[in-house]
């Protein structure tokens, strides 16, 4: 009996190693995922990187898959990697079909009471089945909880734009955003307040820009016949003004002052403003499903008559997450 023993020593004693370190695996890591599919109306359907709309309305099956894991090697420290795939298929406007793929890391340590982070973001935009757009943002983040109830959180940001078909859009572009999350009716609801501010220098002047944006979201969780639902009403005002002064003719003004003469001459700069409303209802089905009506409304204002329209999507999606 005893070479039996002794086989069967080495194996039991690494089983119980690889057990407790499995166990030990499941404290510090998981892996979060998501499937999403339905259905929007899109009164105006656009182009909001190009600040283009189409003046026709159409819908659209949507569709949106992701993981995400979440390390924690030690208590403070967090680390979360992402991949997500999010698309529109539009009955008619075909050439408005899109798809996103985007990548996604970021690691925090809490210092108590302060975290600081950095995180990036890299995303792969198709317009029509062809390439449209590659996005990069790379962030370091400060945030802190203020007693009980608030949290505080500042970032610095660096972000590029590369466009497939229209190298005068590429951008690096520097940006500052200030969050503050107000809790309260025990967690259960809080307030969003946020500012973001963007500087975006792009290869042509014509689309250098100075962006203005405030934030405001109410969330509300509650259980209804059993179920967790979620309630979020949002608001968005964006100021766009664009470096490049054009020169336009109008009321006549001297151009010369030793000849004498007279040209029709006036100058304007490109400004782009924009309101945006967001409601949606989140409703428990089980603990995996839910379905998810949405609405929102969007006016955007503009010197230029492209970028000078207004825009309702509603819509309806079923979501799956684990």
């Amino acid at each position: 009996m005893q070479p039996i023993s002794r086989k069967w020593t080495g194996p039991m004693a690494l089983a119980l190693v690889v057990s407790s370190q499995v166990v030990q695996a499941e404290d510090q890591a998981r892996l979060n995922g998501h499937l999403e599919g339905g259905v929007e109306h899109d009164s105006n359907v656009t182009v909001d990187e190009l600040n283009s709309s189409s003046d026709k309305s159409d819908e659209a099956w949507v569709f949106d898959a992701g993981l995400e894991g979440v390390l924690q090697p030690t208590e403070p420290l967090n680390i979360t990697l992402g991949y997500s795939l999010s698309g529109r298929r539009y009955q008619s406007l075909d050439q408005f079909d899109q798809d996103i793929h985007l990548l996604s890391a970021d690691i925090s340590y809490n210092f108590e009471p302060v975290t600081i982070g950095t995180s990036y973001h890299y995303s792969h935009a198709t317009l029509g089945s062809d390439p449209f757009l590659d996005f990069s943002r790379a962030s370091v983040y400060l945030g802190s909880l203020i007693g009980q109830d608030v949290y505080l959180q500042a970032s610095l940001q660096d972000k590029r734009k590369d466009f497939d078909d229209s190298n005068a859009r590429d951008a690096d572009i520097r940006g500052v955003s200030l969050d503050s999350f107000f809790f309260f009716n025990q967690a259960r609801s809080h307030v969003v307040l946020g500012l973001d501010g963007d500087r975006e220098d792009a290869k042509a002047e014509a689309y250098d820009n100075d962006l203005l944006r405030v934030r405001a979201a109410l969330v509300h969780k509650f259980t209804l016949a059993g179920e967790a639902n979620r309630l979020r009403f949002g608001w968005r005002y964006e100021d766009r003004d664009y470096d490049e002064v054009k020169v336009t003719s109008s009321d006549p003004v001297l151009d010369d002052r030793l000849t004498g003469d007279l040209a029709e001459r006036s100058t304007s700069k490109r400004a782009d403003k924009a309101h945006i409303l967001e409601a949606s209802w989140r409703i428990g089905v089980n603990d995996v499903v839910s379905v998810e009506p949405s609405i929102s409304w969007g006016n955007y204002t503009s010197n230029v008559d492209s970028a000078d329209y207004q825009k309702t999507v509603a819509g309806v999606t079923v979501r799956a997450g684990f």
